[in-house]
């Protein structure tokens, strides 16, 4: 019986992964709520899929498990892959019922939960900052933070609804704006509203970065750091990422990462671990993502280890040792960058991307109403860019998105266009990965 690898929610560069299972000689099984996508880099290809199974929201507890049990069932799975925060608990099920290595289905909705995350940090002495539900927050009388919090949905992503507050005031203010923000995206839409709470926790000083890994039996091997670049009016607003990240304190970040997975119980697969780092002193985690960074990760990983990370994604998909002996070489800089439309756009009717960028993305349809908001949600296109060095991907970088025209006009230093980063983005830093990485033991074995 041919194996069956399993996707859920495909979408976006998870294409890639389920074109690297097919070479393999697998049958392509996916569990979709919405439709494929039919356009843009990440088509799907007719006739790829063999079966193609029409979800209910995955929020239907009851429904979902009684499809996976199905799948199950009448499957040889040898395989899963699963990148959408909704879809993992059902990924890990249908893991466990393979009998594929997993992370245990209940932990895995512990560390989607940024209240429970943050006190299970706090416990075990990994995390200096406190944090409250927003339904108890908004009960007080004064202030009970030391400083700024951030207010955030306690399962969601993305940048529409957090807030930074510093007065009991500004929390009510937060929550009342929060209950107005209309969430474009239907599936995170009834991801957020299916839980419905939001957390209010301590703000953390220093850069926000990320760090990226893969996890096989519980050991952890760190890949690379991800800089930020953001909106210079208003910082909260991801507009871009620049990989691998040669920060002054990679050892100690990816230090912090390995106690963090120890501490929060992930074993198997991917991991995105958004920290705040300061120059000096305590590393805070802000976000834990128990699945690979979003976006165009794959094609940055791959673009600048000169290698198709796909493979190491669909052998831990099907519980391989993942040959990670790319991770010696020097790597290539690779960015994605995300474009807003000028403010003084209503709608959205054409993009015209520049030179030299490619993996083109565009997350409206032509046609499209603007709200006028500067916030990830009003994004309009999206693309990957390469170089040699930091330096030259950072100037190549921000040419290209002056350069790309929105309704026909270059976006030039529109308000929406102007970016911020940290000091040691677009610098050519020296390389300590070597002195970071964890011990190799069996992944060099794996080679």
């Amino acid at each position: 019986m041919t194996q069956s690898f399993v996707l859920l929610e495909m979408m976006n560069p998870m294409l890639l992964v389920a074109q690297e299972a097919k070479r393999r000689g697998m049958r392509i099984v996916v569990l979709n709520r919405e439709p494929l996508r039919a356009t843009g880099p990440y088509a799907v290809p007719e006739g790829f899929v063999d079966e193609l199974i029409s979800m209910p929201p995955w929020s239907d507890t009851a429904a979902v498990e009684a499809h996976i049990r199905d799948v199950h069932e009448r499957h040889d799975v040898g395989g899963t892959y699963a990148g959408f925060e909704p879809t993992l608990p059902y990924d890990a099920m249908l893991r466990e019922l393979a009998g594929l290595p997993h992370n245990d289905p209940d932990e895995v909705r512990g560390m989607l939960d940024k209240q429970a995350v943050r006190q299970r940090l706090y416990d075990d002495g990994l995390s200096g900052l406190r944090s409250a539900s927003l339904a108890e927050a908004l009960t007080w009388d004064d202030w009970r933070f030391p400083g700024r919090a951030v207010v955030k949905p306690a399962n969601g992503t993305g940048s529409a609804l957090c807030f930074v507050v510093s007065s009991v005031a500004e929390l009510r203010e937060a929550a009342a704006t929060a209950g107005r923000v209309a969430v474009a995206n239907g599936l995170m839409r009834d991801y957020i509203e299916a839980n419905g709470s939001f957390v209010v926790e301590g703000e953390a000083c220093g850069e926000l970065l990320s760090v990226e890994s893969v996890v096989h039996d519980g050991q952890v091997r760190s890949i690379g750091l991800m800089g930020r670049y953001v909106l210079r009016d208003d910082p909260v607003v991801e507009m871009g990422f620049q990989f691998p990240y040669p920060h002054p304190r990679l050892p100690d970040i990816f230090a912090k990462a390995d106690e963090v997975h120890r501490s929060l119980g992930f074993r198997h697969g991917a991991t995105q671990m958004e920290m705040m780092v300061p120059d000096e002193g305590p590393i805070e985690l802000i976000d834990f993502n128990p699945r690979l960074a979003g976006t165009a990760s794959i094609v940055l990983f791959s673009e600048a280890y000169g290698t198709r990370f796909e493979e190491v994604l669909t052998d831990l998909g099907c519980g391989r040792h993942p040959d990670l002996s790319f991770l010696s070489a020097s790597p290539r800089s690779a960015a994605e960058m995300i474009l807003l439309p000028p403010p003084d756009a209503t709608r959205f009717d054409s993009i015209d991307f520049a030179p030299g960028t490619f993996c083109h993305r565009l997350p409206k349809p032509s046609g499209t109403p603007l709200s006028g908001r500067a916030d990830q949600l009003d994004s309009v296109g999206m693309f990957v860019i390469t170089a040699n060095t930091p330096v030259e991907l950072h100037e190549a970088a921000l040419r290209a998105r002056r350069d790309t025209k929105v309704n026909g006009r270059p976006l030039g230093d529109n308000q929406n266009n102007v970016l911020a980063w940290s000091p040691y983005i677009g610098r050519n830093l020296p390389d300590r990965r070597p002195e970071a990485l964890q011990p190799a033991g069996w992944w060099e074995a794996a080679r």
